[in-house]
């Protein structure tokens, strides 16, 4: 019979014996430490709460490296994801590729249009990728979220920040020039 203490002991027993080298591989795959101790943090939650069955993995050492080991490609991939979101977006407002914007910023001075990219361009990444997701490809806050990787709480958050961002350094714009 198992005692409810029994699963903590295990799970402390497994840190202690491959805790560290779980984390070197992680960080090694990552190249950054800290994310790959976020990694093994979130791979013991994962093992207390879904621990393996003996017919699922007998080798614990083994299904422990497997979970890892697709976190952090998950991980890769979501940073992948992001780079390439960033590249997409980072030249279209300076190539007037999207009718949207171009219709929006041919209304501006060309001075007007400027201070627009720089204050776009001067948002912090998560600010300035949900501000465009939002406004320019209008998509809803879930779907925001999925694109960039984390919860429609944060993407709301993100695009609100962000606005109330440009809202202050685009005021005289705004002014002078009319909305946008």
């Amino acid at each position: 019979m198992t005692t409810a203490a029994e699963p903590e002991r295990r799970l402390t027993d497994w840190s202690e014996r491959y805790g560290r080298e779980l984390q070197r591989h992680v960080a090694g795959m990552l190249g950054n430490a800290e994310e790959a101790r976020d990694i093994v943090q979130d791979l013991w939650v994962t093992a207390l709460c879904r621990r393996p069955e003996a017919g699922e993995a007998v080798n614990i050492r083994a299904w422990l490296y497997r979970v890892a080991t697709r976190r952090a490609l998950d991980r890769i991939s979501m940073r992948r994801r992001r780079s390439e979101l960033r590249a997409a977006h980072s030249g279209e407002l300076e190539s007037g590729s999207l009718p949207a914007v171009d219709a929006a910023l041919n209304r501006l001075s060309e001075a007007a249009a400027a201070r627009v990219r720089e204050g776009v361009a001067g948002l912090p990444d998560a600010q300035r990728n949900a501000v465009w997701l939002r406004w320019i490809e209008e998509l809803d806050y879930a779907t925001i979220a999925r694109r960039l990787g984390s919860s429609p709480d944060a993407a709301r958050a993100n695009v609100y920040q962000g606005m109330k961002k440009l809202r202050r350094a685009l005021a005289d714009v705004w002014r002078e020039e009319g909305p946008i």
